[in-house]
């Protein structure tokens, strides 16, 4: 009986471990010395609101088999897409809460319900190249918004990846200058900076959520919508809509965070190990992201869509209330940020 007794003690401690973020149990490869010597697979859980042929599951996937690799197998993530758990929001509200290993926010803006200074991505005509755009969330604009605005609420951000700019479509008339605004409703995402650009065109704005968009198009809830082109083919919006003006009026970023519960529950060296490979699988996304603009425009072509350019000069000076009155409210810190990233 004793000797029962005695395997049956030893049999239940050999099954005890600890598991970091989503940890599974299952056997698995031996940790590198890069990334700590538990014998546990780290499965962490990401989770996006676009469709799986976007550019940021493409990057998701790189990210994933980089980590992998170089863990040696002791890590890995689960990626879901399509708001298969929620849309942005819901997304940056598990993370902060800590429900949610991580998550690629579509825009910096989505912080706005814990700092509103996070509105300033929504400026619009804040930058006019990929290149400026990448340089400045790179660069002191970036890390000023992380250290100071992103992070005090919750969470911690590795990177930022890419989501890209945004372009006007439409059911009513093509947009060459703001005049042509007038009359049309569009949907928007919920931040005042946006709402308040489409009241200077003369147009109105209804908020809705992204996962709602392409029935509201297509029932005529609203005319128009306004979202970079890798949304627009991936979500075919282009069935739904007949003109797109190629406006860049506003540059998104995609940030890449992590609860504070599981950031906190990696090693050093696992925490180094996801920052290098998501600056790695970024430059996959962002090479996607500009690479298939052009396709992504050939596919609205393709489908019907009527295509032209807008009178940035026009748009810009019509979009100058917007600037002053964010600068007026939350001051001229990040904005100044943003002028010289545009002058470097």
């Amino acid at each position: 009986m004793k000797r029962k007794v005695l395997s049956l003690i030893l049999c239940l401690a050999m099954t005890v471990s600890l598991t970091a973020c989503g940890g599974s149990s299952e056997e698995q490869t031996p940790a590198s010395s890069d990334t700590g010597s538990s014998t546990e697979q780290i499965v962490i859980k990401i989770s996006h609101q676009n469709a799986i042929t976007h550019p940021t599951q493409k990057g998701l996937e790189k990210f994933k088999e980089l980590l992998e690799e170089r863990s040696g197998g002791t890590m890995t993530c689960d990626i879901y897409d399509s708001a298969v758990l929620g849309n942005d929001t819901s997304n940056l509200q598990q993370v902060i809460a800590g429900s949610l290993d991580a998550a690629m926010i579509m825009g910096a803006d989505i912080w706005q319900g814990y700092d509103k200074r996070a509105m300033i991505e929504n400026l619009p005509f804040m930058f006019s190249t990929y290149e400026e755009a990448r340089a400045a969330w790179d660069g002191e604009f970036g890390q000023y918004m992380k250290e100071n605005v992103l992070e005090p609420c919750g969470g911690h951000v590795v990177d930022f990846w890419e989501n890209g700019f945004r372009h006007f479509t439409n059911n009513v008339r093509p947009l060459v200058v703001p005049s042509d605004c007038a009359g049309i409703k569009f949907r928007t995402a919920d931040n005042p900076l946006r709402l308040m650009m489409f009241e200077e065109f003369g147009s109105s704005a209804i908020v809705l959520a992204f996962s709602e968009l392409y029935s509201a198009l297509q029932q005529g809830t609203v005319d128009g919508q306004e979202n970079p082109l890798s949304n627009i083919v991936s979500s075919c919006f282009y069935e739904v809509q007949k003109y797109l003006s190629l406006s860049n009026h506003i540059y998104s970023t995609s940030v890449f965070v992590f609860s504070d519960k599981c950031w906190d529950s990696l090693t050093e060296e696992q925490q180094n190990l996801v920052y290098e490979c998501a600056e790695e699988a970024k430059q996959v996304t962002r090479d996607l992201t500009e690479s298939m603009d052009e396709e992504y425009l050939q596919t609205c072509i393709d489908a019907g869509m009527e295509v032209n350019e807008i009178d940035v000069e026009a748009f810009r000076e019509a979009s100058q209330p917007v600037w002053d009155y964010y600068e007026s409210e939350y001051g001229s810190e990040l904005v100044d940020l943003v002028r010289n990233a545009q002058a470097s």
